[in-house]
Protein backbone atom coordinates (compact mmCIF):
# COMPACT_ATOMS: atom_id res chain seq x y z
CA UNK A 1 0.00 0.00 0.00
CA UNK A 2 1.00 3.44 -0.46
CA UNK A 3 3.15 4.51 2.45
CA UNK A 4 1.70 8.28 1.89
CA UNK A 5 -1.87 7.68 2.31
CA UNK A 6 -4.26 10.78 2.98
CA UNK A 7 -5.82 11.62 5.99
CA UNK A 8 -9.51 9.42 6.40
CA UNK A 9 -11.94 12.04 6.15
CA UNK A 10 -10.48 12.86 2.79
CA UNK A 11 -10.52 9.64 1.20
CA UNK A 12 -14.41 9.39 2.71
CA UNK A 13 -15.13 12.50 1.44
CA UNK A 14 -14.17 11.45 -2.30
CA UNK A 15 -15.90 8.16 -1.53
CA UNK A 16 -18.89 9.51 -0.52
CA UNK A 17 -19.77 11.79 -3.85
CA UNK A 18 -18.07 8.95 -6.00
CA UNK A 19 -20.92 6.79 -4.26
CA UNK A 20 -23.81 9.62 -5.11
CA UNK A 21 -22.57 9.84 -8.81
CA UNK A 22 -22.21 6.04 -9.25
CA UNK A 23 -26.07 5.24 -7.82
CA UNK A 24 -28.61 5.41 -10.53
CA UNK A 25 -31.77 7.52 -9.87
CA UNK A 26 -35.02 6.04 -8.92
CA UNK A 27 -36.46 7.46 -12.55
CA UNK A 28 -33.51 5.46 -14.01
CA UNK A 29 -34.24 2.21 -11.84
CA UNK A 30 -37.60 2.24 -12.89
CA UNK A 31 -37.19 2.55 -16.66
CA UNK A 32 -35.09 0.05 -16.42
CA UNK A 33 -36.96 -2.31 -14.89
CA UNK A 34 -39.86 -1.76 -16.94
CA UNK A 35 -37.88 -2.07 -19.80
CA UNK A 36 -36.27 -5.98 -18.65
CA UNK A 37 -39.92 -6.38 -17.80
CA UNK A 38 -41.31 -6.18 -21.25
CA UNK A 39 -38.47 -7.65 -23.18
CA UNK A 40 -38.56 -10.91 -21.19
CA UNK A 41 -42.30 -11.14 -21.55
CA UNK A 42 -41.75 -10.82 -25.11
CA UNK A 43 -39.26 -13.40 -25.32
CA UNK A 44 -41.60 -15.85 -23.65
CA UNK A 45 -44.55 -15.18 -25.84
CA UNK A 46 -42.24 -16.11 -28.92
CA UNK A 47 -41.16 -18.97 -27.54
CA UNK A 48 -44.62 -20.10 -26.06
CA UNK A 49 -45.59 -19.30 -29.67
CA UNK A 50 -42.89 -21.56 -31.45
CA UNK A 51 -43.49 -24.48 -29.26
CA UNK A 52 -39.97 -24.47 -27.75
CA UNK A 53 -38.37 -26.13 -24.68
CA UNK A 54 -36.35 -23.04 -23.63
CA UNK A 55 -36.06 -21.15 -20.27
CA UNK A 56 -35.93 -17.15 -20.59
CA UNK A 57 -33.50 -15.44 -18.01
CA UNK A 58 -32.81 -12.22 -17.06
CA UNK A 59 -28.45 -11.98 -16.27
CA UNK A 60 -25.88 -9.68 -15.67
CA UNK A 61 -25.56 -5.79 -14.00
CA UNK A 62 -29.06 -4.77 -14.46
CA UNK A 63 -30.53 -8.38 -12.19
CA UNK A 64 -27.76 -8.46 -10.28
CA UNK A 65 -27.93 -4.15 -9.12
CA UNK A 66 -24.42 -3.60 -10.20
CA UNK A 67 -25.13 -1.71 -13.40
CA UNK A 68 -24.01 2.12 -13.42
CA UNK A 69 -26.34 5.21 -14.62
CA UNK A 70 -26.33 5.86 -18.08
CA UNK A 71 -26.21 1.93 -18.90
CA UNK A 72 -28.98 0.75 -21.73
CA UNK A 73 -27.41 -2.50 -21.98
CA UNK A 74 -29.67 -5.39 -21.37
CA UNK A 75 -28.70 -9.50 -21.32
CA UNK A 76 -31.19 -12.16 -21.62
CA UNK A 77 -30.02 -15.55 -22.20
CA UNK A 78 -32.72 -18.28 -23.32
CA UNK A 79 -31.59 -21.82 -21.82
CA UNK A 80 -32.04 -24.62 -24.22
CA UNK A 81 -32.31 -28.53 -23.25
CA UNK A 82 -28.65 -30.03 -24.19
CA UNK A 83 -30.54 -32.48 -27.12
CA UNK A 84 -32.16 -29.22 -28.90
CA UNK A 85 -29.07 -28.83 -31.03
CA UNK A 86 -25.65 -28.10 -31.71
CA UNK A 87 -24.55 -24.68 -31.93
CA UNK A 88 -25.24 -23.73 -34.75
CA UNK A 89 -29.26 -24.78 -34.45
CA UNK A 90 -28.97 -22.51 -31.08
CA UNK A 91 -27.83 -19.69 -33.54
CA UNK A 92 -30.62 -20.10 -35.93
CA UNK A 93 -33.47 -20.85 -33.46
CA UNK A 94 -32.09 -17.57 -31.43
CA UNK A 95 -32.09 -15.44 -34.60
CA UNK A 96 -35.93 -16.52 -34.87
CA UNK A 97 -36.61 -15.48 -32.06
CA UNK A 98 -35.22 -11.88 -32.14
CA UNK A 99 -37.32 -11.25 -35.47
CA UNK A 100 -40.66 -12.12 -33.87
CA UNK A 101 -39.94 -10.46 -30.96
CA UNK A 102 -38.40 -7.21 -31.56
CA UNK A 103 -37.61 -7.40 -35.54
CA UNK A 104 -34.55 -5.37 -36.75
CA UNK A 105 -31.72 -7.42 -35.05
CA UNK A 106 -27.51 -7.27 -35.57
CA UNK A 107 -25.95 -10.79 -34.96
CA UNK A 108 -22.91 -10.52 -33.03
CA UNK A 109 -20.42 -13.90 -32.14
CA UNK A 110 -19.24 -15.54 -29.27
CA UNK A 111 -18.89 -19.29 -29.62
CA UNK A 112 -21.67 -18.98 -31.69
CA UNK A 113 -23.90 -16.63 -32.91
CA UNK A 114 -26.33 -14.47 -30.49
CA UNK A 115 -28.42 -11.65 -31.39
CA UNK A 116 -28.15 -7.17 -30.37
CA UNK A 117 -31.96 -5.75 -30.78
CA UNK A 118 -32.72 -2.24 -30.23
CA UNK A 119 -35.78 -2.28 -27.07
CA UNK A 120 -36.28 2.03 -27.22
CA UNK A 121 -32.91 3.53 -25.52
CA UNK A 122 -32.00 -0.21 -24.69
CA UNK A 123 -29.86 -2.47 -26.23
CA UNK A 124 -30.37 -6.23 -25.47
CA UNK A 125 -27.85 -9.21 -25.75
CA UNK A 126 -30.00 -12.47 -26.76
CA UNK A 127 -27.93 -14.85 -26.61
CA UNK A 128 -28.88 -18.89 -26.66
CA UNK A 129 -26.94 -21.58 -24.32
CA UNK A 130 -27.57 -24.62 -22.93
CA UNK A 131 -29.46 -25.40 -19.15
CA UNK A 132 -26.72 -27.00 -16.63
CA UNK A 133 -26.32 -27.44 -13.28
CA UNK A 134 -23.57 -26.51 -10.94
CA UNK A 135 -20.49 -28.55 -11.58
CA UNK A 136 -21.80 -30.33 -14.77
CA UNK A 137 -19.07 -29.40 -17.90
CA UNK A 138 -19.91 -26.50 -20.08
CA UNK A 139 -21.18 -27.00 -23.70
CA UNK A 140 -19.97 -23.19 -24.73
CA UNK A 141 -18.74 -20.46 -22.48
CA UNK A 142 -22.12 -18.95 -22.26
CA UNK A 143 -23.79 -21.41 -20.49
CA UNK A 144 -22.12 -20.60 -17.20
CA UNK A 145 -23.24 -17.21 -17.09
CA UNK A 146 -26.88 -17.83 -15.41
CA UNK A 147 -24.53 -19.92 -12.68
CA UNK A 148 -22.27 -16.48 -12.24
CA UNK A 149 -25.75 -14.64 -11.95
CA UNK A 150 -26.35 -17.60 -8.89
CA UNK A 151 -23.43 -16.91 -7.65
CA UNK A 152 -23.04 -13.37 -7.68
CA UNK A 153 -26.74 -12.94 -6.18
CA UNK A 154 -25.94 -15.02 -2.80
CA UNK A 155 -22.63 -14.03 -2.55
CA UNK A 156 -22.54 -9.98 -2.74
CA UNK A 157 -23.44 -7.82 0.25
CA UNK A 158 -22.61 -4.63 -1.19
CA UNK A 159 -23.29 -3.81 -4.87
CA UNK A 160 -22.70 -0.35 -4.68
CA UNK A 161 -18.93 -1.53 -4.10
CA UNK A 162 -18.68 -3.05 -7.33
CA UNK A 163 -20.26 -0.03 -8.79
CA UNK A 164 -17.82 2.47 -7.51
CA UNK A 165 -14.69 -0.59 -8.77
CA UNK A 166 -16.50 -0.37 -12.55
CA UNK A 167 -16.67 3.27 -12.84
CA UNK A 168 -12.96 3.42 -11.54
CA UNK A 169 -11.70 1.15 -14.35
CA UNK A 170 -14.10 2.97 -16.91
CA UNK A 171 -12.77 6.00 -16.28
CA UNK A 172 -8.96 4.61 -16.72
CA UNK A 173 -10.10 3.11 -19.82
CA UNK A 174 -9.89 -0.50 -18.17
CA UNK A 175 -13.13 -2.12 -18.05
CA UNK A 176 -14.49 -4.13 -20.73
CA UNK A 177 -13.21 -7.56 -21.55
CA UNK A 178 -14.22 -7.66 -24.83
CA UNK A 179 -10.94 -7.60 -27.32
CA UNK A 180 -10.97 -3.66 -27.87
CA UNK A 181 -10.31 -3.08 -24.24
CA UNK A 182 -8.41 -6.33 -22.75
CA UNK A 183 -9.41 -5.42 -19.12
CA UNK A 184 -11.98 -6.12 -16.14
CA UNK A 185 -15.14 -7.84 -17.06
CA UNK A 186 -18.55 -6.70 -15.21
CA UNK A 187 -18.04 -10.75 -13.40
CA UNK A 188 -14.26 -9.79 -12.41
CA UNK A 189 -15.57 -6.82 -10.87
CA UNK A 190 -18.11 -8.33 -8.85
CA UNK A 191 -15.65 -11.43 -7.88
CA UNK A 192 -13.09 -8.87 -6.76
CA UNK A 193 -15.52 -7.26 -4.38
CA UNK A 194 -17.03 -10.52 -3.25
CA UNK A 195 -13.27 -11.72 -2.59
CA UNK A 196 -12.07 -8.10 -0.96
CA UNK A 197 -14.88 -7.00 1.00
CA UNK A 198 -14.80 -3.50 -0.84
CA UNK A 199 -13.92 -1.33 -3.79
CA UNK A 200 -11.37 0.04 -1.22
CA UNK A 201 -10.14 -3.60 -0.68
CA UNK A 202 -9.63 -4.36 -4.47
CA UNK A 203 -7.68 -0.87 -4.14
CA UNK A 204 -5.45 -1.69 -0.81
CA UNK A 205 -4.03 -4.67 -2.12
CA UNK A 206 -3.59 -4.26 -5.86
CA UNK A 207 -1.09 -1.65 -5.35
CA UNK A 208 0.93 -4.86 -4.14
CA UNK A 209 0.00 -7.60 -6.86
CA UNK A 210 3.33 -8.92 -8.58
CA UNK A 211 2.23 -11.31 -11.49
CA UNK A 212 1.46 -13.71 -11.38
CA UNK A 213 -1.53 -12.53 -8.85
CA UNK A 214 -3.80 -15.61 -7.54
CA UNK A 215 -6.96 -15.43 -6.37
CA UNK A 216 -9.25 -18.76 -5.58
CA UNK A 217 -12.71 -17.62 -3.88
CA UNK A 218 -13.82 -20.89 -3.08
CA UNK A 219 -10.67 -22.57 -2.98
CA UNK A 220 -10.78 -24.91 -5.51
CA UNK A 221 -7.26 -25.51 -6.94
CA UNK A 222 -3.90 -25.53 -5.34
CA UNK A 223 -2.02 -22.01 -6.09
CA UNK A 224 0.72 -24.86 -7.52
CA UNK A 225 -1.64 -26.38 -9.87
CA UNK A 226 -3.44 -23.08 -10.90
CA UNK A 227 -0.17 -21.92 -11.99
CA UNK A 228 0.43 -24.57 -14.13
CA UNK A 229 -2.76 -24.20 -15.85
CA UNK A 230 -2.81 -20.84 -16.30
CA UNK A 231 -0.36 -17.83 -17.80
CA UNK A 232 -2.01 -14.81 -17.20
CA UNK A 233 -0.97 -11.83 -14.84
CA UNK A 234 -4.08 -12.17 -12.73
CA UNK A 235 -5.80 -15.46 -11.81
CA UNK A 236 -9.23 -15.53 -10.19
CA UNK A 237 -10.67 -18.98 -10.51
CA UNK A 238 -14.13 -18.70 -11.65
CA UNK A 239 -16.36 -19.59 -8.22
CA UNK A 240 -18.64 -21.75 -10.73
CA UNK A 241 -16.13 -23.69 -12.80
CA UNK A 242 -12.55 -23.97 -11.41
CA UNK A 243 -11.47 -24.89 -15.41
CA UNK A 244 -11.22 -21.01 -16.53
CA UNK A 245 -9.94 -18.07 -15.11
CA UNK A 246 -11.85 -15.01 -15.32
CA UNK A 247 -9.26 -12.78 -15.78
CA UNK A 248 -7.99 -14.42 -18.92
CA UNK A 249 -8.73 -11.31 -20.99
CA UNK A 250 -6.58 -9.41 -18.65
CA UNK A 251 -3.90 -7.98 -20.89
CA UNK A 252 -0.51 -7.47 -19.01
CA UNK A 253 -0.68 -3.55 -19.73
CA UNK A 254 -4.14 -3.02 -18.14
CA UNK A 255 -2.98 -5.14 -15.32
CA UNK A 256 -0.33 -2.62 -14.31
CA UNK A 257 -2.74 0.47 -15.37
CA UNK A 258 -4.71 -0.65 -12.84
CA UNK A 259 -1.96 -1.49 -10.66
CA UNK A 260 -0.60 2.53 -10.66
CA UNK A 261 -4.06 3.82 -10.81
CA UNK A 262 -4.65 2.38 -7.59
CA UNK A 263 -1.93 3.50 -6.14
CA UNK A 264 -2.31 7.25 -7.43
CA UNK A 265 -6.36 7.44 -6.11
CA UNK A 266 -4.90 5.97 -3.07
CA UNK A 267 -2.25 8.30 -2.58
CA UNK A 268 -4.00 11.27 -3.70
CA UNK A 269 -8.02 10.84 -4.04
CA UNK A 270 -10.12 12.42 -6.28
CA UNK A 271 -13.90 12.21 -7.61
CA UNK A 272 -12.04 12.46 -11.15
CA UNK A 273 -11.34 8.51 -10.95
CA UNK A 274 -15.31 8.12 -11.02
CA UNK A 275 -15.99 11.48 -13.31
CA UNK A 276 -14.15 10.47 -15.98
CA UNK A 277 -16.09 6.93 -16.72
CA UNK A 278 -19.61 8.35 -16.01
CA UNK A 279 -19.13 11.52 -18.09
CA UNK A 280 -16.38 11.08 -21.08
CA UNK A 281 -14.74 14.59 -22.63
CA UNK A 282 -15.35 14.34 -26.38
CA UNK A 283 -12.62 15.57 -28.31
CA UNK A 284 -13.00 16.41 -31.68
CA UNK A 285 -9.56 16.59 -33.30
CA UNK A 286 -8.42 18.70 -36.46
CA UNK A 287 -5.99 17.02 -38.95
CA UNK A 288 -3.70 19.82 -38.70
CA UNK A 289 -3.42 19.08 -34.99
CA UNK A 290 -2.23 15.62 -35.89
CA UNK A 291 0.03 17.04 -38.70
CA UNK A 292 1.75 19.46 -36.42
CA UNK A 293 2.17 16.80 -33.80
CA UNK A 294 3.93 14.71 -35.87
CA UNK A 295 6.14 17.75 -37.36
CA UNK A 296 7.41 18.11 -33.61
CA UNK A 297 8.11 14.67 -33.05
CA UNK A 298 9.82 14.16 -36.51
CA UNK A 299 7.69 11.06 -37.25
CA UNK A 300 5.24 10.14 -39.91
CA UNK A 301 2.47 8.01 -39.92
CA UNK A 302 0.97 5.12 -42.39
CA UNK A 303 -2.58 4.24 -42.50
CA UNK A 304 -4.74 1.45 -43.72
CA UNK A 305 -8.45 2.45 -44.13
CA UNK A 306 -10.77 -0.55 -45.25
CA UNK A 307 -14.35 0.15 -45.53
CA UNK A 308 -17.43 -1.85 -46.85
CA UNK A 309 -17.01 -4.70 -43.81
CA UNK A 310 -21.02 -3.83 -42.75
CA UNK A 311 -21.54 -7.33 -42.97
CA UNK A 312 -19.21 -7.96 -39.86
CA UNK A 313 -20.19 -7.93 -36.20
CA UNK A 314 -18.99 -5.57 -33.66
CA UNK A 315 -16.53 -8.15 -32.01
CA UNK A 316 -15.21 -9.56 -35.28
CA UNK A 317 -14.66 -5.99 -36.56
CA UNK A 318 -12.53 -5.25 -33.27
CA UNK A 319 -10.57 -8.53 -33.38
CA UNK A 320 -9.97 -8.21 -37.20
CA UNK A 321 -9.04 -4.49 -36.63
CA UNK A 322 -6.15 -6.07 -33.59
CA UNK A 323 -4.79 -8.81 -35.99
CA UNK A 324 -4.19 -6.89 -39.04
CA UNK A 325 -2.21 -3.87 -36.60
CA UNK A 326 -0.13 -6.99 -35.27
CA UNK A 327 0.90 -8.28 -38.61
CA UNK A 328 2.16 -4.96 -40.05
CA UNK A 329 3.70 -4.32 -36.46
CA UNK A 330 5.84 -7.69 -37.08
CA UNK A 331 6.21 -6.92 -40.86
CA UNK A 332 7.58 -3.08 -40.59
CA UNK A 333 9.70 -4.48 -37.72
CA UNK A 334 11.09 -7.23 -39.64
CA UNK A 335 11.93 -4.89 -42.61
CA UNK A 336 13.17 -2.58 -40.18
CA UNK A 337 10.99 0.24 -40.66
CA UNK A 338 11.28 0.46 -36.67
CA UNK A 339 7.43 1.62 -35.91
CA UNK A 340 7.16 3.34 -33.01
CA UNK A 341 3.08 1.94 -32.19
CA UNK A 342 0.87 0.00 -34.55
CA UNK A 343 -2.75 0.15 -33.52
CA UNK A 344 -6.12 -1.22 -34.99
CA UNK A 345 -9.51 0.37 -34.58
CA UNK A 346 -12.98 0.37 -35.99
CA UNK A 347 -16.33 2.35 -35.71
CA UNK A 348 -18.24 -0.85 -35.06
CA UNK A 349 -20.03 -0.55 -38.15
CA UNK A 350 -18.01 -0.89 -41.35
CA UNK A 351 -14.83 0.27 -41.28
CA UNK A 352 -11.43 -0.43 -39.74
CA UNK A 353 -8.32 1.98 -39.47
CA UNK A 354 -4.90 0.62 -38.35
CA UNK A 355 -2.32 3.07 -38.27
CA UNK A 356 1.81 2.95 -37.63
CA UNK A 357 3.85 5.69 -36.53
CA UNK A 358 7.59 5.69 -37.74
CA UNK A 359 10.31 7.60 -37.68
CA UNK A 360 10.92 7.29 -41.20
CA UNK A 361 8.59 6.42 -44.21
CA UNK A 362 11.50 5.60 -46.51
CA UNK A 363 14.59 3.29 -45.80
CA UNK A 364 18.14 3.89 -47.75
CA UNK A 365 18.96 1.04 -50.14
CA UNK A 366 21.47 -0.73 -48.15
CA UNK A 367 20.35 -2.87 -45.74
CA UNK A 368 23.02 -4.74 -43.45
CA UNK A 369 21.85 -8.71 -43.13
CA UNK A 370 23.01 -10.20 -40.23
CA UNK A 371 24.19 -14.14 -41.00
CA UNK A 372 25.30 -16.80 -39.04
CA UNK A 373 27.93 -17.18 -36.38
CA UNK A 374 31.42 -18.29 -38.15
CA UNK A 375 32.00 -21.69 -38.42
CA UNK A 376 27.90 -23.55 -37.69
CA UNK A 377 26.58 -25.92 -39.95
CA UNK A 378 24.37 -22.47 -41.78
CA UNK A 379 27.54 -20.87 -42.62
CA UNK A 380 27.99 -22.33 -46.08
CA UNK A 381 24.21 -21.87 -47.12
CA UNK A 382 24.64 -18.43 -46.08
CA UNK A 383 27.93 -17.79 -48.07
CA UNK A 384 26.37 -19.47 -51.46
CA UNK A 385 23.01 -17.71 -51.05
CA UNK A 386 24.47 -14.01 -50.75
CA UNK A 387 27.57 -14.76 -52.99
CA UNK A 388 25.33 -15.41 -55.85
CA UNK A 389 22.52 -13.08 -55.07
CA UNK A 390 22.09 -10.33 -57.64
CA UNK A 391 21.06 -7.63 -54.55
CA UNK A 392 24.37 -7.85 -52.92
CA UNK A 393 26.02 -4.41 -52.53
CA UNK A 394 29.21 -5.80 -49.91
CA UNK A 395 30.33 -8.83 -48.59
CA UNK A 396 30.04 -11.47 -47.30
CA UNK A 397 32.57 -10.44 -44.40
CA UNK A 398 32.57 -11.26 -40.57
CA UNK A 399 31.94 -8.71 -37.89
CA UNK A 400 33.19 -10.10 -34.45
CA UNK A 401 31.99 -13.87 -34.37
CA UNK A 402 29.07 -13.13 -37.15
CA UNK A 403 29.31 -13.34 -40.78
CA UNK A 404 27.40 -10.29 -42.11
CA UNK A 405 26.69 -9.21 -46.17
CA UNK A 406 25.76 -5.63 -47.56
CA UNK A 407 22.43 -6.05 -49.90
CA UNK A 408 19.85 -4.01 -51.77
CA UNK A 409 16.65 -3.85 -48.96
CA UNK A 410 13.49 -5.77 -50.33
CA UNK A 411 11.28 -2.39 -49.62
CA UNK A 412 12.74 1.25 -49.33
CA UNK A 413 8.97 2.43 -49.19
CA UNK A 414 6.64 1.81 -45.64
CA UNK A 415 3.97 1.89 -48.43
CA UNK A 416 5.00 -0.78 -51.37
CA UNK A 417 5.35 -2.86 -48.00
CA UNK A 418 2.06 -2.27 -46.69
CA UNK A 419 0.21 -2.75 -49.87
CA UNK A 420 2.02 -5.94 -50.22
CA UNK A 421 0.75 -7.32 -47.17
CA UNK A 422 -2.55 -6.24 -47.98
CA UNK A 423 -2.51 -8.61 -50.89
CA UNK A 424 -0.42 -11.12 -49.51
CA UNK A 425 -1.78 -14.07 -47.69
CA UNK A 426 -0.68 -12.44 -44.18
CA UNK A 427 -3.92 -10.50 -44.48
CA UNK A 428 -6.18 -11.54 -42.30
CA UNK A 429 -8.26 -13.97 -44.31
CA UNK A 430 -11.58 -12.65 -42.97
CA UNK A 431 -10.95 -9.19 -44.62
CA UNK A 432 -9.60 -10.46 -47.77
CA UNK A 433 -11.57 -9.65 -50.81
CA UNK A 434 -14.08 -7.98 -48.42
CA UNK A 435 -13.44 -4.46 -48.01
CA UNK A 436 -12.24 -0.91 -50.26
CA UNK A 437 -8.73 -0.42 -49.10
CA UNK A 438 -7.14 2.72 -49.07
CA UNK A 439 -3.26 3.39 -47.93
CA UNK A 440 -2.33 6.76 -46.55
CA UNK A 441 0.30 9.23 -45.40
CA UNK A 442 0.10 11.49 -42.58
CA UNK A 443 -0.72 14.25 -45.31
CA UNK A 444 -3.94 13.01 -46.19
CA UNK A 445 -5.46 12.13 -42.72
CA UNK A 446 -7.77 15.00 -43.58
CA UNK A 447 -10.19 12.51 -45.36
CA UNK A 448 -10.65 10.20 -42.59
CA UNK A 449 -13.41 10.22 -40.45
CA UNK A 450 -13.78 12.40 -37.01
CA UNK A 451 -13.49 8.82 -35.26
CA UNK A 452 -10.31 7.96 -36.76
CA UNK A 453 -8.68 11.23 -36.09
CA UNK A 454 -9.80 11.08 -32.46
CA UNK A 455 -8.13 7.15 -32.23
CA UNK A 456 -4.74 8.42 -33.74
CA UNK A 457 -4.49 11.26 -31.53
CA UNK A 458 -5.42 9.65 -28.39
CA UNK A 459 -2.44 7.02 -29.64
CA UNK A 460 0.04 9.57 -30.45
CA UNK A 461 -0.12 11.88 -27.05
CA UNK A 462 -0.57 8.53 -24.51
CA UNK A 463 -2.07 10.57 -22.00
CA UNK A 464 -2.59 8.60 -18.57
CA UNK A 465 -4.89 11.29 -16.72
CA UNK A 466 -3.91 9.69 -12.86
CA UNK A 467 -0.21 10.11 -13.39
CA UNK A 468 -0.72 13.73 -11.75
CA UNK A 469 -2.43 12.18 -8.88
CA UNK A 470 1.00 9.64 -8.70
CA UNK A 471 3.63 12.59 -8.40
CA UNK A 472 1.75 15.25 -6.79
CA UNK A 473 2.31 16.26 -2.77
CA UNK A 474 -0.61 16.31 -0.93
CA UNK A 475 -2.06 19.71 -0.36
CA UNK A 476 -1.74 20.90 -3.45
CA UNK A 477 -4.12 22.41 -5.85
CA UNK A 478 -6.92 19.28 -6.47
Amino acid sequence: MPRDMPPSSELDKVLKRARELVTPSDAEREELKEALKLAVKRVKDVIEEMGLDAEVVPVGSAVRDTWLPGNYELDIFVLFPKEAGDKRVLGEIIEKIAWKAFGKFEQNYAEHPYMIVKFGKFEIDLVPAYRIRKGEKVISAVDRTPLHNAYVSSKLREPQEVRLLKAFLKSIGAYGAEEKVGGFSGYLCEVLVIYYGSFLGVLRDAVDWVPPVYIDPEGHLTEEYALSMFDDPLIVIDPVDPRRNVAAALTPTQFHRFKAAARAFLTNPSIEFFERGLRPRKRNVRPSIIENELKRRGTHLIIVELDGLDDLSRELLWSQAKKLARVLKEELTKQEFQPVWVAGWTDEGSTIVVTAELPSLVLPPLEKKVGPPVGVSEETNFLSKYMEEEGRLGGPFIEGNRWYVYRKRRYEEASLLVSDILRSNRMPTVLRGRASVRVLSEREVASLSQWALNEIWEELIKEEFFIKYLVRVRGSEQ
